[in-house]
């Protein structure tokens, strides 16, 4: 079987860099994400840099089960075997807590731990136990520290914290590492799709940070980091 890295969200912002720098090093990269026309994009860049290995796409949105069942059997098929699992994809929400509907719920936690819970899960069925697998799922400081008008959205980061420590403790002792990831605010186009009017000129690039992150996972087979937290300098 190839081995392959899966990253979701990975369409732009830092999983789409954290692909890239991937490819570059030789990976076989599966990137995931709702929008089919930014894949296609993300794809074609991607290409780019290939030499001997893949850079494939999958329209998936992992909120879905039956998506996430879809790219299981995408993996199946292609005799794909995943040595890294990038849980990247989130989606925010900032507005007072006085607002909070059913439906904002739904569609904060869907995006930021449902869809975590539910590919690391296929992932994990789909990893034979004497394959070594290692699953990155980052998150953000908002999983470590409460935020006005960010309760919706730090409920979900702090459930998929609880979630990744969970799964630590669960899987200790087998071939499985986690690696907690809770990087700062970044230069993407998460603050334009939220609406949030905000100076985010002095945020981190999502490069650097993908840098940080690659670097700490791919040297993993020295020595495991296990948390890594990245915040712009003051």
């Amino acid at each position: 079987m190839n081995k392959i890295s899966v990253i979701s969200g990975g369409t732009s912002g830092l999983g789409l860099e954290i692909a890239e720098l991937l490819v570059l090093a030789g990976k076989n990269v599966l990137i995931l994400g709702r929008n089919s026309e930014k894949l296609a994009v993300a794809s074609e860049r991607l290409r780019k840099s290939v030499k001997n290995n893949l850079a494939e796409a999958l329209c998936c949105n992992i909120g879905k089960e039956e998506d996430v069942l879809k790219a299981g059997e995408y993996l199946k098929q292609n005799n794909l075997s995943v040595d890294y699992l990038y849980n990247n994809a989130g989606l925010g929400l900032f507005t007072g807590a006085e607002t909070t509907t059913s439906e904002m719920i739904d569609h904060v936690f869907e995006a930021n731990l449902k869809g975590m819970i539910l590919l690391t899960s296929e992932i994990l069925r789909q990893t034979p136990d004497e394959e070594e697998l290692t699953i990155v799922n980052i998150m953000s400081t908002s999983a470590l520290i409460g935020r006005a008008e960010e309760t919706i959205y730090c409920a979900a980061k702090w459930g998929a914290r609880g979630y990744t420590e969970a799964l630590r403790t669960e899987l200790k002792g087998t071939r499985r590492n986690i690696i907690a990831v809770y990087p700062g605010g970044m230069k993407t186009d998460f603050w334009k799709i939220i609406g949030k009017d905000k100076n985010i000129s002095s945020f981190m690039e999502p490069a650097a940070v993908a840098i940080k992150i690659v670097n700490a996972v791919l040297d993993s087979d020295k020595m495991l980091v296990t948390d890594i937290t990245i915040n712009r300098k003051s």
